[in-house]
């Protein structure tokens, strides 16, 4: 606020002369004008910005100076300033542009000797006062900006803070799920099988050879139902499996288990697959992967999925497609107790620098089925391959 007192104090004081200048400039305008654009062309800075910068026609700024109240002048160039901004014309190439134009002026107002003290000094005046409230409308636009920023910043940083706790308290839950899977199934058969393994050795001992070949047998079953339980586990563990079949073949392994588990049918399109992917990008792309299959058997109603990897030089992706009923994709994501396994999906696919998107309608009454699409794309050039 005291900057504009300023300016107009400084405007109102030289007002009288200025419009003499104008008077006097506007005779001229046109060769004022070729010669600054000239300027403003050669002025390497200016360069690639003369035609948004010759845009400002400051002759017609000086006639409204003369004319219009005092702080007419500051409230323009701060306007000005401010879209010029927006425009993302760098501040050092607006504030050239009107020294430049001062000095595409200068010949003419010293060619004149009668006044052309006053005029000068006048004409000094305004450049300076515009020049200055030029710039204030710059530091305002980039005040917004930051706040603006600022705002953006904290909505992410407690939308992370937020994802963040639910991840850990998914984390626990699942360790608790693992644990307990281990206790009741692997767990209970291995104790068993201890059992097992001790009364053998007193029958042996006895010379029971019948009860040693009935125990033995029903060893082999708990020895087999405790396999079934590691596989499970693995299958839904699933990278460990990569360290012997590598990513697209554990991928085959667990969509042929799903299929045969749920009874839906599973195509799988494996598309210029051939370099090996990062392990990050490969274990974001088999939790998607997993949490597609999941929701698609908890809430699509599906009888066919059709998922798709492709790989280029330099990205990679993959869309898995449903013909279930749908959901409202605005709807599911703004209520964040109901949408975690998709915002788990975004989360995990942009912390790579990817992008997820997911396509869905859901199914009118009596209508036909719209489906689920939801596509990865990650990036590959920031990734050391291994």
């Amino acid at each position: 606020m005291h900057a504009n007192v300023r300016s107009d104090r400084l405007v109102s004081i030289s007002q009288r002369p200025l419009l003499e200048v104008w008077s006097h400039l506007s005779s001229h305008s046109a060769k004022i004008y070729s010669s600054w654009l000239k300027l403003l062309r050669r002025f390497e800075p200016c360069t690639e910005y003369a035609a948004v910068l010759s845009a400002l026609d400051l002759t017609t700024q000086i006639h409204h100076q003369c004319f219009a109240k005092p702080q007419a002048l500051a409230e323009s160039a701060h306007r000005q300033g401010m879209d010029l901004a927006e425009r993302a014309i760098p501040l050092e190439c607006a504030a050239a542009a009107v020294g430049l134009y001062v000095e595409s002026c200068l010949p003419y107002l010293m060619s004149n000797r009668y006044g052309h003290v006053n005029w000068t000094n006048a004409f000094i005046q305004w450049a300076s006062v515009y020049q200055f409230s030029l710039l204030s409308g710059y530091a305002e636009h980039h005040a917004v900006e930051r706040h603006s920023f600022e705002k953006r910043y904290s909505r992410a940083d407690q939308r992370l803070r937020n994802f963040s706790v639910q991840l850990g308290e998914a984390y626990e839950k699942e360790r608790r799920r693992l644990a307990q899977d281990l206790h009741d199934e692997i767990g209970h058969d291995l104790v068993v099988l201890k059992l097992y393994t001790e009364v053998i050795a007193l029958d042996l001992k006895k010379g029971d050879i019948s009860q040693v070949r009935r125990k033995l047998k029903e060893s082999v079953m708990l020895v087999k139902h405790a396999l079934q339980g590691v596989r499970h586990l693995t299958y839904n563990l699933g990278p460990a499996v990569w360290n012997e079949q590598g990513f697209v073949p554990a991928v085959r392994l667990y969509v042929r288990q799903f299929a045969r588990r749920t009874r839906i049918k599973v195509r799988l399109n494996v598309i210029r697959f051939h370099a090996k992917l990062p392990p990050r990008c490969e274990t974001a792309l088999y939790r998607v992967l997993q949490g597609a299959l999941s929701n698609v058997v908890s809430h699509a109603d599906a009888h066919s999925i059709r998922i798709t990897l492709v790989s280029g030089r330099d990205f990679v992706s993959m869309k898995v497609e449903d013909d279930g009923r749908g959901f409202d994709v605005g709807r599911k994501l703004s209520a964040p107790p109901h949408s975690f396994g998709l915002r788990a999906m975004k989360e995990r696919v942009e912390l790579l620098g990817g992008s997820i998107q997911f396509t869905s309608r859901p199914a009118r009454q009596g209508g036909a089925r719209r489906g689920t699409t939801i596509e990865v794309h990650l990036p590959l050039h920031d990734f050391e391959k291994s």
